[in-house]
């Protein structure tokens, strides 16, 4: 049977919890274990997580984890293998509250790395803290026994606030701050501009509202008289039912976090019930779009 993917309110006791594992888990592996590192979300004061604690632990070297997984199974944990061939190997301690699930890593490990930066900036960063709650909340109701979905479908905003963080690190932060610009192109439906036109309006406000930047919607007009086009033979004039919108995010991970709260707002979720059904638009095309820099 699947397990049910069940997030509940933070609790003040699981610092606690984590030390006294710390203690037993450098009392069962000894000197093998050279970092013990307590991460994911209940790791970060505040937050809403599933009710198990995860633990990181470094070992010595790759050909120690062996010794180090015997060592866990002998005091009790489940093994549960390394599912992503990234040389992180997990285990469970199933009969406590809450859970313990314990991995063991080797030393410069890329998933441990890259699970601390991710742990250390959601405690420094509140704004990007309860956009990550608000989307495990959602995933959670949206994929109750789907523990794999609900992962999955977490990875693009963790990954986007890492590889931030790693430009940063690298001292290229006016790379982080590249901006995520879309251009949506719609085909209308005859005799529904003014439906259109409503909709628009509304995602002007919902994307500045989300902290974004809207360039406006686009809608068709006549051409001016006598114009021509720059390339005879080659270039047309486009169909007569077409608009744009353009907007721009100040980078990824703005722009994700507008995608997470935007499905939460209220004024978002009716815009798009009330066109369900029957939108003034056929069809529409997204294109992401970057300043082209401007030659010497």
């Amino acid at each position: 049977m699947a397990t049910r993917v069940e997030i509940v309110a933070y609790d003040p006791g699981w610092p606690q919890r984590y030390r006294e594992s710390e203690r037993e888990l450098r009392r069962i592996l000894g000197a093998l274990a050279i970092a013990v590192d307590h991460i994911g979300s209940t790791a970060v004061p505040g937050m809403a997580a599933k009710a198990i604690i995860d633990i990181d632990v470094t070992v010595k070297s790759l050909a120690d984890v062996a010794a180090a997984s015997a060592l866990l199974v002998e005091a009790g944990y489940q093994a549960r293998g390394n599912r992503y061939d990234d040389d992180v190997w997990a285990f469970l301690l199933q009969d406590v509250e809450p859970k313990l699930r314990v991995y063991l890593c080797p030393p410069d490990n890329e998933t441990h790395r890259r699970r601390l930066l991710f742990r250390d900036h959601l405690r420094s960063h509140e704004d990007n803290a309860s956009a990550y709650a608000a989307l495990k909340a959602r995933l959670a109701d949206a994929h109750r026994y789907d523990g794999d979905r609900y992962t999955t479908e977490k990875s693009s905003f963790v990954n986007a606030i890492v590889d931030r963080e790693d430009r940063m690190t690298g001292d290229q932060c006016a790379m982080a701050q590249a901006t995520v610009t879309c251009e949506i192109r719609y085909r209308l439906k005859p005799g529904r501009l003014a439906d259109f036109e409503a909709y628009a309006q509304t995602w002007m406000t919902l994307i500045e509202r989300h902290g974004g930047t809207h360039h406006g919607y686009f809608i068709p007009r006549e051409k001016p008289a006598g114009v021509g086009t720059s390339f005879p033979g080659v270039g047309e004039d486009g169909a007569g039912d077409i608009a744009v919108a353009l907007f721009t995010f100040a980078d990824e991970v703005a722009y994700l976090r507008y995608r997470s709260d935007v499905a939460a707002d209220p004024d978002g979720i009716a815009a798009n019930a009330l066109y369900a059904d029957d939108p003034p638009f056929v069809s529409y095309e997204r294109v992401f779009l970057q300043p082209l820099a401007r030659g010497r």
